[in-house]
């Protein structure tokens, strides 16, 4: 089974929730304090995902990372990731035999960003050309067009720990809507510009397996999202 979720970091937590992490003291800076929150909420969600599939909450309290970073823990057939931007935060979990790895990316810009610079940056010629010009895209805008072509990559890459640093060698075919990296096994991927931010988030696909992951927000209690339809990208399809 694989779930997604997301929350803002100030969205209530239920009153017997316990976060091992004591809170920046009082006179602290703001971004100390949005960054406790950020774990906080990073650390609920996560283990109300694990409730779902069985596993005990206190296994989330022994994360480890590998060598480049990424973290896990040691339980059989589990992997996780998340994602921070802003004050959202958002969490991707699959427990499977064989495993499935996943990866998400969340992205609540901040500020005006010089989207074709830094397309061109990273991106080869034909995307460019497919992302700059609206007609040839179902995206309304660049920003839209701009953080689907990051997020996809953040979130593939992330399956295997690699940094930004990489972005440029995964190959987007934004009218296909597929995708090429030697840094992701085969799977799925899902894109939302609908939501209070930009949200991509993968999962391996093995043959014969259908599984979807089912998409949640936390506001308080649970509110399944299934009202909007994301963009369907196909990773290593060949």
């Amino acid at each position: 089974m694989i779930e997604v979720c997301f929350a803002h970091c100030d969205a209530p937590l239920p009153k017997d929730f316990h976060f091992n992490l004591p809170p920046p003291s009082e006179d602290a800076l703001p971004r100390l304090w949005q960054r406790w929150k950020s774990r906080r909420m990073a650390h609920f969600l996560l283990t109300e995902l694990g409730k779902r599939q069985g596993i005990e909450a206190a296994n989330f309290g022994q994360i480890q990372r590998e060598a480049n970073g990424r973290p896990y823990i040691m339980l059989d057939g589990v992997d996780f990731n998340i994602s921070h931007s802003g004050e959202w935060i958002a969490v991707i979990l699959s427990k499977s035999q064989p495993k499935t790895i996943v990866g998400i990316d969340i992205e609540h810009p901040q500020r005006v960003r010089r989207f074709e610079a830094l397309l061109r940056h990273y991106a080869d010629e034909a995307e460019c050309l497919a992302l700059l010009e609206p007609a040839k895209h179902p995206l309304p805008d660049l920003a839209s067009r701009f953080y689907l072509s990051w997020c996809l990559r953040e979130a593939i890459l992330k399956t295997q720990g690699v940094g930004i640093m990489a972005l440029n060698e995964v190959r987007h075919l934004p009218e296909s809507q597929q995708l090429f990296s030697s840094h992701c096994p085969k799977g799925c991927l899902h894109f939302y510009h609908q939501l209070p931010f930009f949200l991509a988030y993968f999962w391996q696909t093995f043959p014969l397996a259908k599984t979807k992951p089912n998409l949640w927000q936390w506001t308080g209690d649970w509110q399944k999202i299934d009202q909007i339809q994301p963009l369907v990208y196909q990773v290593n399809p060949f």
